[in-house]
């Protein structure tokens, strides 16, 4: 044993340092911070207790006075065993000081605990006082961000309560009666070794509960402002001339507030902000209003009454243009079937469409300078949505209750319309191809040799990122949202309950949904998604190697309750390491799965196309295009196939309109429908191509081993995989042996064979 002094503010001990000692306090005191709480010790406290079990510090210790610390070696639990036997006073001080200090941080969980069940609490009371007060003024309500997901912590915590009370008795025991219950080395070895594996799972506790506070924090209250806050305040600022509705919104808001003085771990300047911003709101709002009854329930909420006005109003159109909009509008209303093949409706629709596109481009080019634009102007953008009565008022609540917090996933690429076209204007991503498979740079181009524009104005478009938003916006935005609306000959983009042909809850398009069924899709055709590509390191060995990335799509949620999905385009620009890009409705009336399924297969066929260039068909350069191409263009003469498979063939091809392309997508979802489950739909010369192609996962292939119809494609499958691996292995080993690190990119080339 031996002592060490360390000055005032000086570090004892880090975080992460190794526990190769432990310290016992003898004079003076010091603290260490956990989750941003404080946490004492004094003299006859030991340091580094909470970390027996780890071998290394939980946290930092710093002196809060010249402090003097005695050192014991300490290894693991048996080096402890041994100082036990050899001082019955260490003992005493160590079950002391452990009992004090798991009692500290028990209580300090117990405050968190606490906090996590109010808050729980307030979200669930308040939440449906706020829908229920919604209804009875009259007014829409919103949906909670993160309501869906919300689970109690206190269900996830494993710690019970007994616990704490087991060493706040033990802590409280008489000086005399804790000495002689733990003078036996054997027993407070025991107890120590026990208590050291409750404090990890205590720290633990801690650390759940302040993740679960930051996290439901960000319901109550967040920066984009899409929270419980902004809900009540909204209701309150709605409702404040309803008689009696002042107050009791205003408890609500009171509530809120209570509840997150007490609480951490949340932006209390954020708070602090806007509560101070709502407070003088509805000080300015009570001065100004006029007390009125509550209006009679109807139909159509307070505000979503006047949607179609405050969309021209914001679109800051010409009065021709509103005009127009708005009686096509009412026109388009007051038709007894709008899906109508007539020439007045059709005309109808056209006119309809055209104004609608002109008041869209203006809504949304202003939207791009206003940092909140309003819940009806979200729901034109991201729906289509222009009037209650239109809708149908069930469907506008919902799309009002939505609209805030409407968002796609950028990170796995997947964009509601807005952010598709805010990514473009601020550069993110480039424009689609139009119609003319042009992008728009061969656009822009185009131009300059038709002598439409001169160099100066080509340079000048070719930086101009409202340009690029404007030709998303004519070129390619109307035929998009067109097609994946699937009627094309009754379309009209403004949201209307004709086209609604389930609850737009469940056909609503989400990010998880898309990720979950894309992993489906990937865990049976593992490659769908990954792209040749060559690899060069030539200073360590290797001159060139061909590799596979993955690379998944960029998908649109288009604004429209529509049945298809489309394909758009394989790759950005000319570089074929760029996502391709995929719209489908936001709203689907169709299966999710099977839309993906065909997607893939469309995107399948693309690629190679793109890939292979000219020589897409050549069979003499084997690929999935050209062998099917081959396949379906002279299946007549081919000895493999049988007159009842030849003619099954031929009714495949009629179906399909004798477009090859057609009927590969149509095989290609019977390839991860059926055949993946030993299910055999496919001829065999089909099947071939798809398992050249498109291969099933290791797991799946090892099902399929014991089926004949598999057994000749897995063995040629399998000798192509070992000579593929050995060749990896020996690049591998050469640079090893020159002493080099091998590349991630190569090791994720040998996952990738192996899959």
């Amino acid at each position: 044993m031996s002592g060490t002094e360390f000055k005032q503010g000086s570090v004892i001990c880090s975080k992460g340092d190794p526990l190769d000692h432990l310290l016992f306090i003898t004079k003076g005191s010091a603290e260490a911070s956990f989750n941003g709480r404080t946490f004492h010790f004094d003299q006859g406290d030991a340091i580094g207790l909470c970390s027996l079990s780890s071998g290394s510090h939980s946290y930092t210790y710093t002196a809060t006075s010249d402090v003097t610390v005695f050192l014991y070696p300490y290894e693991n639990f048996r080096t402890l065993q041994k100082i036990l036997k050899e001082n019955a006073n260490v003992a005493n001080l160590l079950v002391n000081s452990m009992c004090r200090q798991i009692s500290d941080f028990l209580q300090y969980r117990s405050q968190l605990k606490q906090q996590a069940d109010d808050a729980y609490n307030l979200i669930n009371e308040v939440y449906p006082q706020y829908e229920r007060l919604s209804t009875k003024f009259a007014l829409g309500s919103k949906k909670l961000n993160g309501m869906a997901e919300l689970i109690q912590a206190s269900e996830s915590d494993l710690i019970e309560d007994w616990v704490s009370e087991y060493y706040m008795e033990i802590k409280n025991l008489g000086s005399d009666v804790q000495k002689g219950f733990f003078r036996q080395p054997g027993i407070s070895s025991g107890f120590l070794h026990k208590s050291a594996e409750d404090f990890v799972a205590v720290l633990q506790s801690c650390k759940f509960y302040k993740d679960y506070l930051e996290d439901i924090s960000k319901i109550i209250i967040n920066s984009e402002g899409h929270d419980l806050f902004a809900l009540v305040s909204e209701l309150h600022f709605s409702s404040i001339n309803i008689r009696g509705a002042d107050a009791v919104v205003e408890s609500l808001m009171r509530r809120i507030a209570g509840t997150m003085s007490n609480m951490e771990f949340f932006d209390r300047e954020l708070f602090k902000e806007r509560f101070k911003s709502y407070k003088e709101n509805v000080s300015a709002k009570r001065e100004t209003q006029e007390i009125v009854d509550a209006p009679a329930t109807s139909n159509i909420k307070q505000n979503l009454s006047d949607s179609l006005e405050v969309i021209l109003g914001y679109s800051e159109c010409s009065e021709e243009d509103c005009n127009k909009f708005r009686r096509l509008v009412y026109d388009y209303r007051s038709l007894p079937d709008k899906g109508s093949s007539d020439d007045t409706a059709y005309r109808l629709r056209k006119q309809l469409t055209e104004a609608f596109y002109i008041i869209y481009q203006s809504v949304f080019i202003k939207s791009l300078k206003d940092p909140a634009p309003t819940t009806i102007i979200k729901m034109f953008l991201n729906f289509g949505y222009v009037d209650a009565g239109l809708a149908g008022y069930e469907n506008a609540d919902y799309l009002y209750s939505i609209a805030d917090t409407l968002k796609g996933d950028k990170d796995k690429g997947i964009y509601t319309i807005c952010e598709w076209l805010n990514a473009i204007y601020k550069g993110e991503k480039e424009p689609c191809r139009n119609d003319f498979d042009e992008d728009y740079a061969a656009h822009i181009n185009e131009m300059r040799i038709s002598k439409r524009l001169d160099e100066k104005e080509v340079k000048r478009l070719l930086a101009d990122q409202e340009g690029k938003l404007r030709f998303e916006l004519e070129s390619v935005f109307p035929t998009a949202n067109k097609i994946t609306f699937g009627r094309v000959t009754t379309f009209c983009p403004v949201f209307s309950e004709y086209n609604v042909q389930r609850s737009l809850e469940a056909s609503m398009v989400t990010p998880t949904a898309v990720m979950g069924y894309l992993d489906e899709i990937r865990n049976i055709d593992f490659s769908a998604y990954y792209r040749e590509v060559l690899y060069s390191k030539p200073e360590i060995g290797i001159p060139k190697e061909y590799i596979h990335v993955e690379i998944l799509p960029d998908i649109i949620l288009m604004p429209n309750a529509g049945v298809r999905g489309v394909m758009w385009q394989e790759i950005e620009g000319r570089k074929r390491t760029t996502a391709a890009r995929m719209f489908m409705p936001l709203f689907l009336m169709t299966d999710l799965k099977q839309l993906l399924m065909r997607l893939t297969g469309e995107f399948r066929w693309e690629m190679c196309k793109r890939t292979q260039g000219p020589r897409w068909t050549d069979i003499t350069d084997p690929s999935l295009t050209s062998e099917m191409f081959d396949y379906l263009q002279f299946y007549r003469h081919n000895r493999e196939l049988s007159a009842e498979v030849k003619a099954s063939v031929k009714t495949e091809l009629v179906r399909a309109k004798n477009t090859y392309k057609t009927v590969f997508v149509s095989n290609y979802l019977e390839w991860l429908m059926y055949e993946a489950n030993g299910s055999p739909r496919l001829n065999k010369y089909a099947r071939r191509i798809l398992f050249s192609y498109c291969p099933f996962t290791a797991e799946i292939r090892e099902k399929l081993s014991t089926n004949p119809q598999y057994t000749e494609l897995l063995k040629r499958y399998d000798i192509k995989t070992q000579q593929r691996t050995l060749h990896l292995q020996r690049v591998v080993q050469k640079i090893s042996q020159l002493n080099k690190q091998v590349p991630q990119e190569l090791l994720d080339e040998q996952v990738y064979v192996e899959k």
